[in-house]
């Protein structure tokens, strides 16, 4: 380990001396992955059960101390309790040759501050993200652990779409036998708080929560309010309480109230939004008394979401909708009804009257036939197909040329592509003739094309304020 990488990761003298290719007890330290909230964080291999790991190296600053070193050891055999999908699992504390490191699940993907930085998580990816981090806190807090430090950096999602919390390092092991604290939560015993570092609050400003500001017992309705930013962040692209610098993040996440999400992101839910300021109050027993009340009310928003985009139409909304159809029909169209009509009647008369049930069946086969010739019609699947894409809220206008719809959105998110290009394979499999649709996914439209595409033909949807962007 050089000095310039030390200096680079801002620990100076305190990086452990370790160097690439050395084994710590039976796990053999590989590539430099980065810096964690207590260390440096390694790619390592488990020479007995030969798998990959993550090896977190404790900075010297923080384990000099003995009482303090063995507290950290303490804290991290204590997470390696946790048994959850939605936690890295911890598999080894120890220290050897003077350094004390810690092994954990090694985790593939991406955090979510990349996916934010990017803009890669609609509203339904943010809350797929945050009710897994619920779900996985409900299970550390029932084993009186508190992460302390839930942030985008910390938190990651995997190719399969599936969360894993990280670093349980700044993790507290609840006092068993502490005061009881509102909605029979533990309490930390304060005699056993203290500092990772000397006069320094332990967490990162924009995330933590206000008891931790003010240096007071904390519980599991700290990691509840920090999971409150962090989907704030998600659904809104900004942090409510990051502020220019470390002291005015404090004052803000203690004392400033928090910005409705709907003045930084327009069409966000209402439940979303009581969800979030619930999380959010700066008083520990004003929000969720637990993790667990928070993942159900998340959980129900994520099914009513989901639901309001591919919700199926009642029997009622088809007679509405097929009433309306036939309100605007020219009457020439008129004429071919009552002609099909008229010959199906025909039909329907000779046939049973000279074969029997044989004819009905007969007649009743092309029915069907025509039933669905008219039901799958390419118009209607269309419609279906725009009924469910405007439900997005990313979502500001589907137009049609012919076979060919264009559907704008406001920003390039991946989840958003695949989520359309769903319901577009979904209309396409219901297609019994005809050749299927396409559909091109829009991001950077400019004020002209927009102009464009609301003056010609084949205007589906359009989201209420995009009218507003339409230059005159």
């Amino acid at each position: 380990m050089n000095a310039n990488l030390g200096n680079a990761l801002g620990v100076g003298a305190a990086l452990p001396q370790v160097i690439t290719g050395q084994t710590l007890k039976h796990f053999r330290v590989e590539g430099l992955l980065g810096e964690g909230g207590m260390g440096l964080v390694y790619r390592g291999y488990d020479t007995r059960l030969h798998r990959p790991v993550a090896v977190k190296l404790l900075s010297s600053e923080l384990t000099s101390d003995p009482e303090r070193k063995q507290r950290l050891l303490q804290e991290a055999r204590a997470a390696a309790r946790i048994s959850h999908p939605a936690i890295a699992q911890i598999f080894y504390a120890d220290e050897d040759g003077g350094v004390t490191f810690v092994v954990m699940e090694l985790v593939e993907g991406k955090t979510v501050r990349a996916l934010i930085q990017n803009r890669e998580l609609d509203l339904l990816g943010a809350l797929d993200v945050a009710l897994q981090v619920a779900e996985g806190l409900a299970k550390a807090h029932e084993q009186g652990i508190v992460h302390r430090d839930i942030k985008p950096a910390n938190v990651m999602l995997t190719p399969d779409s599936h969360v894993k919390i990280l670093d349980f390092g700044l993790a507290k092991l609840l006092d068993a036998s502490g005061a009881q604290g509102p909605a029979g939560t533990e309490r930390l015993d304060p005699t056993r708080i203290a500092q990772t570092r000397s006069s320094v609050v332990m967490g990162t400003p924009a995330y933590m929560s206000p008891e931790q500001v003010r240096g007071v017992p904390v519980d599991g309705r700290a990691d509840i309010f920090s999971l409150g930013v962090l989907l704030f962040e998600m659904a809104t692209g900004q942090s409510p309480f990051r502020r220019e610098n470390f002291m005015d993040s404090l004052h803000a996440v203690a004392f400033d109230e928090t910005p409705p999400m709907n003045s930084l992101r327009a069409h966000v839910p209402e439940e979303l939004q009581r969800i979030v300021s619930r999380c959010l109050r700066k008083r520990p027993e004003d929000r969720y008394p637990n993790a667990r009340l928070l993942a159900a009310d998340l959980r129900r928003l994520r099914r009513d979401t989901e639901a309001g985009m591919v919700r199926q139409t009642s029997w009622r909304q088809h007679l509405m909708d097929t009433w309306e159809q036939l309100r605007h029909r020219p009457p020439s169209r008129y004429v071919w009804y009552v002609a099909g009509a008229v010959v199906v009647g025909v039909g329907l008369y000779f046939s049973v009257g000279r074969n029997g049930i044989a004819g009905l069946l007969v007649v009743a086969t092309w029915a069907f036939l025509l039933y669905r010739r008219i039901r799958n019609r390419p118009q209607r699947l269309r419609e279906q197909f725009v009924q469910r894409v405007s439900k997005i809220p990313e979502v500001r206008m589907i137009t049609f040329q012919g076979r060919q719809a264009t559907v704008i959105v406001d920003r390039p998110v991946p989840q958003l592509y695949g989520r359309i290009n769903g319901y577009l394979s979904t209309s396409n499999r219901k297609l019994y003739f005809g050749e299927p649709m396409t559909v091109a996914i829009l991001h950077e439209v400019s004020a002209e094309q927009t102009n464009k595409l609301l003056s010609g033909p084949g205007v589906h949807f359009v989201r209420d304020d995009a009218i507003t962007t339409r230059v005159p």
